[in-house]
């Protein structure tokens, strides 16, 4: 009787714990669901996601019109920023190579453009470290215009550029007949090509895609022609002008890469 007992006691037991088990509201408190610890994981703030603070840094940028050419005399006056700090500059002027020098601060900065008196454009530069600098709005000009060619330097230690300032065909031109030239013009007068065969010189230094024939190159003043032919009808090409061109002073050219469509009677 009493072995009896014991084990009716033992099976009411079982049952009593196979119901705890698997009633629902005890079993999430017994073996919570991982999907919802994940979540409540998820919802916790992370550490280390703050926003950094602001701080200066002095960036170069550069300023192209639709044809691709620099726009020199051109100044920059800051209408907007998100961060104010002491010791930042208001306005500037772009030189020469359509280059401007300013010292801001992270985050969006805001400016507004004047050539010769009348306003230009404006456009909105976001900076969050030396590495990432980029314009993230242009207003006020209907023509494709270019704010690029970024870099952060140490400050009072402004760099120096030599830039292609135009070129004729110019970027983005469509051509209606064959050109017989590339006309190159530069912030300073580029080296000659001393001992250096004609042909070597072009081969390092210019890259047309597709191929085309490049020959006689002429170096005057602050400017380089080189004889072109073989182009096709229908054809864009990608002419870029590489680091080894220099100036008279040794400052290696920043690459510049430009795009020219044939049409029409263009190869023949």
């Amino acid at each position: 009787m009493i072995r009896k007992l014991k084990y009716s006691l033992l099976i009411v037991l079982l049952l009593i714990q196979a119901n705890c088990y698997y009633n629902p509201f005890v079993q999430k408190i017994l073996a919570p669901d991982p999907k919802e610890d994940s979540s409540i994981l998820l919802g916790l703030p992370l550490l280390g996601g703050l926003t950094p603070a602001p701080f200066a840094l002095s960036i170069a940028g550069q300023i192209r019109n639709e044809t691709g050419a620099v726009v020199s005399n051109a100044e920059l006056k800051v209408i907007h920023r998100s961060n104010e700090l002491e010791g930042l500059d208001s306005t500037v002027t772009t030189d020469s190579g359509g280059r401007f020098f300013i010292h801001l601060s992270t985050g969006s900065t805001t400016f507004e453009v004047t050539l010769l008196g009348s306003t230009y454009f404006t456009f909105t530069l976001f900076v969050s470290s030396p590495q990432d600098i980029r314009v993230s709005e242009i207003k006020g000009n209907s023509n494709p215009l270019e704010v690029s060619s970024f870099f952060a330097y140490e400050p009072g230690n402004q760099p120096s550029f030599f830039e292609l300032t135009y070129s004729i065909p110019y970027n983005n031109q469509i051509l209606e007949y064959t050109p017989e030239s590339f006309n190159f013009y530069f912030s300073d007068f580029p080296q000659g090509l001393g001992q250096v065969q004609a042909a070597t010189w072009l081969a390092e230094n210019i890259t047309v895609i597709p191929a085309i024939s490049l020959n006689n190159v002429e170096i005057m003043s602050e400017s380089i022609f080189i004889s072109a032919a073989n182009f096709t009808n229908g054809v864009t090409y990608s002419i870029t002008l590489g680091p080894g061109i220099r100036s008279q002073s040794g400052i290696p050219l920043t690459p510049r890469t430009l795009l020219i469509s044939c049409l029409s009677e263009c190869g023949y």
